[in-house]
C-alpha cells in the first residue's frame, strides 16, 4: 500500500477529533481522484476496477486507482463485493456516505460550470441535477440506494439520463 494512503489514515486517526468539520472534509476528500471515482461509479455505473481505469476521462493510473479505491473503502464511501462470474473480480458499490457525497459533486459541478469552462457535454448531462431541482436529485439518490445499498435494481447505461428525460416528457 502506498505511503499516501497509510500516512493519511494514521494522521486521521490521531487528529480527526480535533479538526473543524471543514478542515476534516478537506483532509479526507480534497483529492483529485475521490470525486472522480464517485462520479464514475454513481453516474456511469463503472463498478469494476478495469471499467473505471479504462473509461476514466481524466486518465487515472492503475496504482492511483488501486490506492484510492482502498482509501475510499476505509473511509466507508465504498464497499466491495465479489462477483459470481469471476472469483477475483471485485465490484465497488457506494455506501450511504458515498451516496450522500453525490449532491456535493453536483454542487461542485454547478460551481465549475458557472466560474470555469468544463467539458460542455458533461455540463449538459448533469445540469438538471445541479440546477435546483431537489425532487429530481432526491429521485436520483433514491435510485442510487436501490442500486448500491439494496442491490434491487440493475441499471442500464446512463439510466439517470433516460429517467430524467422520461420525467421531463411526463410533465409536458
Amino acid at each position: 500500500m502506498s505511503e499516501w494512503f497509510w500516512g493519511d489514515m494514521l494522521d486521521l486517526n490521531i487528529v480527526e477529533k480535533e479538526m473543524c468539520p471543514i478542515g476534516l472534509a478537506g483532509h479526507l476528500l480534497v483529492d483529485k481522484w475521490v470525486p472522480v471515482i464517485i462520479r464514475d461509479i454513481a453516474l456511469f455505473d463503472r463498478r469494476g476496477f478495469n471499467e473505471i481505469l479504462k473509461n476514466n476521462r481524466e486518465g487515472i493510473s492503475s496504482a492511483s486507482l488501486a490506492s484510492r479505491l482502498q482509501y475510499m473503502v476505509q473511509l466507508n464511501l465504498l464497499h466491495v463485493d465479489k462477483t459470481d462470474d469471476h472469483a477475483q473480480k471485485k465490484l465497488y458499490f457506494l455506501t450511504e456516505a458515498g451516496i450522500a457525497f453525490v449532491p456535493i459533486l453536483f454542487h461542485l459541478a454547478s460551481w465549475t460550470a458557472e466560474f470555469r469552462d468544463p467539458a460542455p457535454d458533461i455540463v449538459a448531462l448533469t445540469s438538471p441535477f445541479h440546477s435546483g431541482d431537489d425532487d429530481l436529485q432526491e429521485k436520483f439518490l433514491s435510485r442510487l440506494r436501490e442500486i448500491h445499498i439494496n442491490k434491487s435494481v440493475q441499471p442500464t447505461p446512463l439510466w439517470w439520463l433516460a429517467e430524467k428525460l422520461r420525467a421531463g416528457n411526463d410533465t409536458q
